[in-house]
């Protein structure tokens, strides 16, 4: 859904909230309000300043519907709203002392309602602090300001790849294999520490655009959200979830659907590295061919499918792709851990002669989210990113509270996640048609044996 057009306040409603909000200096205040005509609108003042780079376009949508406050959290101003997913929102910020560009995830506070969770956070960031990897997202600081809990990111001016395909289609098979060596090798550093991701999808990879677009550079793939996806693995009690389901709190799973493991559906605590590479693999067949592996059909008929059903073969839905690609493809997203290929490297290798050689460029095509300046109103923020919107939630499980309710949500995210019902039902129906193909087997060796029998006797 688009943002809509802030309701309309006159030019010194605008000015005051623009003194209350802190985010000009009373000195400069005083310069700016002197040198803007007294016959323009609060729109046309607030266009000014932006076009001035003394505002930022979201900052002045905010002072334009009557918010004064909201715009800081601790040392950081912030400057945009960049989406919101199942762990809380994301802002583009800045460090007022460093005036460092960063981007700023603040945790949905339902996530941090118990000692064990916030132990638990402390933990992950630290372990993601040591992630220092050119694809991967870097993490600067970790913090909290009252029940607000916040982690301080790298910020990347770039799509997501979920982004890039829904705007541009599917893409080049080599520009395709490039992106996702480059994130098997950030696997592969982050499984050299003991780390697994839990949530490899188009959504969690960042593409860093070269700056200015600059010739002969490449576009550089980083991994989103290393040791955030278990802190989702708790139940609302502050106790693990139950370890033969992922369930966090009733009614949800970890993990998207489109991108999960056979093996993570049934246990998230009992993953490896190589769950991730299966979930890359989806990753692969979304880049390739522009859809999800198993399409349709409701989470839990997915996640049947990850477990007891091969996709369409990419090469029936892109001619293109080569028969050694779509046979990596195949041995990543193979249905038992031990027939995919066996660490992040061994993939990147396998995949390097078939991945673009060269300057990667990846500029967009249309749509939403293209690159350019802001007005003061109306039109989109711009294809900067640092997390995958989605699943919207209660306002009160937010840490800011002044910012648009109608921002738009990401195709792929989803909210009716499996119970733990749900998961019974998913071993339930792989025992059955277990049982269902060894009784048909049974049956077959039975009436062989029986025709033996008869043909020998007569």
């Amino acid at each position: 859904m688009a943002r809509t057009n802030p309701p309309t306040t006159d030019r010194q409603s605008f000015l005051a909230n623009l003194r209350q909000s802190g985010l000009i200096a009373p000195d400069q205040m005083a310069k700016v309000a002197s040198r803007l005509p007294q016959a323009q609108t609060a729109q046309a003042v607030a266009k000014v300043l932006v076009e001035g780079g003394l505002l930022t376009r979201f900052q002045a949508e905010l002072l334009l519907a009557g918010k004064t406050s909201g715009f800081f959290l601790g040392q950081y101003r912030i400057l945009d709203y960049l989406g919101r997913g199942g762990m809380g929102r994301v802002f583009k910020a800045e460090h007022q002392t460093m005036n460092r560009v960063v981007a700023v995830k603040v945790l949905a506070s339902h996530l941090m309602k118990t000692p064990k969770a916030q132990q638990m956070f402390q933990r992950e960031v630290r372990a993601a602090a040591r992630l220092v990897h050119p694809n991967i997202v870097t993490a600067y600081d970790a913090n909290q300001i009252g029940d607000r809990y916040y982690l301080v990111m790298e910020y990347v001016d770039g799509p997501n790849l979920e982004e890039l395909v829904r705007h541009r289609g599917q893409l080049p098979v080599g520009v395709a294999c490039d992106f996702i060596r480059q994130a098997a090798n950030g696997l592969q550093y982050a499984h050299e520490l003991g780390m697994v991701h839990r949530d490899i999808k188009p959504a969690n990879l960042l593409v860093q655009r070269p700056q200015n677009n600059a010739p002969n550079t490449y576009c550089v793939v980083k991994i989103l959200d290393f040791g955030l996806a278990r802190l989702q693995s708790w139940g609302p009690n502050g106790k693990p979830a139950d370890g033969q389901s992922i369930m966090a709190v009733e009614n949800t799973v970890l993990g998207t659907p489109d991108f999960l493991s056979p093996e993570q559906a049934r246990n998230l605590h009992a993953v490896d590295i190589r769950s991730d590479l299966y979930s890359l693999g989806c990753t692969l067949y979304f880049l390739l061919t522009g859809r999800v592996p198993f399409p349709g059909g409701t989470t839990l008929e997915k996640l049947l499918r990850h477990s007891t059903t091969d996709p369409t073969p990419v090469e029936q839905l892109r001619p293109d792709v080569s028969p050694p690609v779509a046979s990596i493809l195949r041995k990543m997203m193979a249905k038992r851990p031990e027939q995919r290929f066996q660490s992040p490297s061994e993939l990147a290798a396998t995949l390097a002669p078939y991945a673009v050689q060269g300057p990667t460029q990846v500029p967009p095509q249309g749509g939403p989210h293209q690159s350019g300046a802001a007005t003061a109103t109306g039109g989109s923020t711009g294809w900067a990113t640092a997390g995958n919107q989605g699943n919207q939630g209660n306002e009160d499980e937010w840490a800011i509270g002044t910012l648009p309710v109608n921002v738009s949500t990401t195709p792929l995210s989803i909210t009716g996640l499996p119970s733990m019902r749900m998961q019974k039902k998913i071993m339930d129906e792989q025992k059955r048609r277990m049982q269902l193909a060894i009784g048909v087997a049974i049956g077959l060796v039975t009436a062989v044996a029986c025709l033996f029998m008869y043909l020998i006797l007569r």
